[in-house]
């Protein structure tokens, strides 16, 4: 699982999900609002390895959250 605590005013958690013997990513994007409803999302990558999925998925969020105008 990776945790960036704080990219943009945005938490990101990625943690990898195994889908047909490979890897995929499930990404999470809670703003650090108490009630914000949080983003969740499956990234397809159908990497080799849970790490490379993670890191794929990280890679996808910060993305999102640049392109949604982080802080």
């Amino acid at each position: 699982m990776i945790v960036v605590p704080i990219y943009r005013g945005f938490r990101i958690e990625v943690n990898a999900v195994e889908a047909d013997g490979r890897w995929d990513a499930e990404v999470r994007i809670p703003q650090h609002a108490v009630h914000a409803k949080p983003r969740v999302r499956i990234v397809n990558c159908c990497e080799l390895t849970a790490e490379h999925a993670e890191r794929a998925g990280e890679i996808w969020a910060k993305r999102w959250v640049d392109a949604k105008g982080g802080a």
